[in-house]
């Protein structure tokens, strides 16, 4: 500490003169001018470092590989294994062979709004399949496929989300085992996937045996909203033990009858705006066996003289969601028209209006129903 206090006096202070000493003053400078050399080179690399950073597309990490290289509408994120090409206008399948080349364990694959209409004969990933045995999610939504094959999903045994919504579906007998390679589906969304009005009892027939066929013990949630379905099969649900959400949003229903043994562990069902405009005895002792809040009933309800047990009904039962929501959309005598099902006075309810025969508002209801799916179609 001496010599370090020593050394320091030595060389701020003044000779014995009262003059600096030159050599002391040189040394000073050289100690001054190599600080702010350094100090200047370290900013100048930082800055660098930052212009190259700020010049980089942050999008560029998301460029595919192969094939898709070449468009814009494909992005790529190895590191969450995800693979989308939303609106790339494809109309070969085989698109999806190329993947393989190039990626490896994607856990999710994306290819929407394209046009395939045919799904091959073999799989869809051609002869790479055994690489995509962990895939998770597949979503081959708005591609106008119109032809299944059984054996278009072979190698996704591990598939927990299949989304095949707003497609032209067209089922055939050779289509039934579509879905028997996936069998650990948890989510199968067909929303707007079929599209047929003629031969619906033969459609009907198909999509029950691909359902059976399937053996999805694990489905959770199936999506057939938006599907212009007039009528459901009485055993729908019952191919899938596990099933929480059914959702048949926006179709043509007037009533929901299934077979209730097979609806155990349902916790929504979704019959928002469809042609159900009363609560008959049947569905009423079905949906009293359901879980509370299960039922979703946005519909328009038609109240008169006889519609008092389901009012009642509806008033006390736990089973229906946001109950309080519902109105009269049509009511005799009509100044209870839009008043809720919760305090519409019954007793004042009467039939001096056929508001079943109501041609103009049965029009409009149509009107009505049609603008809401085509609405629902551009979503």
């Amino acid at each position: 500490q001496a010599i370090f206090s020593s050394r320091s006096k030595s060389i701020e202070g003044p000779t014995a003169h009262g003059r600096p000493d030159p050599i002391r003053l040189r040394m000073l400078g050289i100690l001054l001018f190599s600080s702010l050399f350094a100090f200047s080179h370290g900013r100048e690399r930082t800055n660098g470092r930052g212009a190259q950073f700020a010049n980089e597309d942050p999008n560029s990490r998301f460029i595919c590989e192969g094939l898709l290289a070449d468009h814009a509408a494909c992005q790529c994120n190895e590191a969450e294994g995800d693979v989308s090409c939303i609106n790339a206008q494809f109309v070969d399948t085989s698109i999806f062979g190329s993947l393989g080349s190039y990626y490896k364990g994607l856990n999710r694959i994306t290819f929407h709004g394209n046009n395939f209409q045919d799904l091959p004969s073999g799989s869809l990933f051609g002869s790479s399949a055994s690489s995509y045995s962990n895939l998770d999610t597949l979503n081959i939504s708005a591609n106008y496929i119109v032809n299944l094959h059984s054996d278009a999903l072979e190698g996704l045994r591990n598939l927990r989300t299949l989304d095949m919504s707003n497609n032209e579906i067209v089922l055939h007998e050779g289509d039934t085992g579509f879905l028997q390679h996936t069998p650990k589906l948890n989510d199968l969304m067909l929303r707007r996937a079929f599209t047929m009005t003629s031969n619906r009892s033969t459609q009907f027939d198909m999509m029950m045996k691909m359902f059976e066929k399937a053996k999805l013990e694990k489905l959770e949630v199936l999506d057939l909203s938006y599907n212009f379905l007039s009528s459901i099969p009485f055993d729908l649900p019952c191919p899938f033990p596990k099933l929480v959400r059914l959702d048949l949003r926006q179709n043509f229903l007037t009533n929901f009858a299934v077979n209730e043994s097979c609806l155990a562990n349902i916790r929504t069902i979704d019959l928002s705006r469809n042609q159900i405009h009363t609560l008959d005895a049947p569905f009423r002792q079905l949906a009293s066996n359901l879980r509370d809040e299960t039922l979703i009933l946005k519909n328009s309800f038609y109240c008169d003289c006889k519609s008092a047990d389901w009012i009642r009904w509806l008033r006390s039962t736990r089973v229906v969601r946001e109950k309080g929501n519902l109105i009269c959309d049509r009511a005799s005598p009509s100044i209870y028209k839009g008043t809720r099902l919760v305090e519409v006075p019954i007793d004042k309810l009467d039939c001096s209006i056929d508001i079943w025969n109501d041609n103009s508002s049965s029009s409009l209801s149509f009107i009505v129903t049609v603008a809401l799916v085509l609405i629902g179609l551009l979503q």
